[in-house]
């Protein structure tokens, strides 16, 4: 009995330290370690993506205008001008909405944004924190011209609209 108990105690330990964990305020606690496994299982284009986005955060470069804006320069930093981005998957703001296999470490999605008015915004995928209940670690940026940098932030995505990535 003391034998099962041990068991069940290290197994809940190891499935407690594989899952990203949240404070109170819903912000992501390893997110170095989650960007470190998002970069390396990225596609080539995804990482550039990626790392041109933890290097415009770690600096807090500001780029006021929308989310757009700052999305759009973390793109061309990673050296994906427009004509190098592919549309993966085209909507509108109502549906339907995208499958959450297709969407890839480093896409830039316009989704439903529920923690702001149901509003439409755009950010830059990184890992999903919980596949089933549709929560994902994002690269955000606030818009509304605010003199703010970008940040780290989970969303639900349930409702992605516009799936963009990059092209080699």
């Amino acid at each position: 009995m003391t034998k099962l108990i041990m068991i069940l105690w290290l197994l809940s330990g190891l499935i407690s330290c594989a899952s990203a964990s949240r404070d109170k305020l819903g912000k992501i606690e390893n997110t170095e370690e989650m960007l470190d496994l998002a970069e390396a299982s990225a596609s080539p284009g995804g990482r550039k993506v990626l790392e041109a986005s933890r290097s415009m955060i770690s600096n807090q470069e500001l780029h006021v205008g929308g989310c757009w804006n700052y999305i759009n320069a973390v793109y061309d930093r990673a050296g994906y001008q427009s004509k190098q981005r592919e549309t993966v998957y085209k909507s509108k703001f109502n549906g339907p909405y995208v499958k959450s296999d297709v969407i890839q470490t480093g896409d830039w999605l316009y989704f439903v944004n529920h923690s702001f008015s149901e509003s439409e915004h755009s950010a830059i995928f990184v890992a999903w924190i919980d596949e089933d209940k549709k929560e994902a670690l994002m690269v955000n940026y606030v818009g509304g011209n605010k003199k703010k940098p970008g940040t780290y932030k989970r969303f639900i995505l349930d409702e992605v609209y516009n799936v963009f990535r990059a092209q080699d």
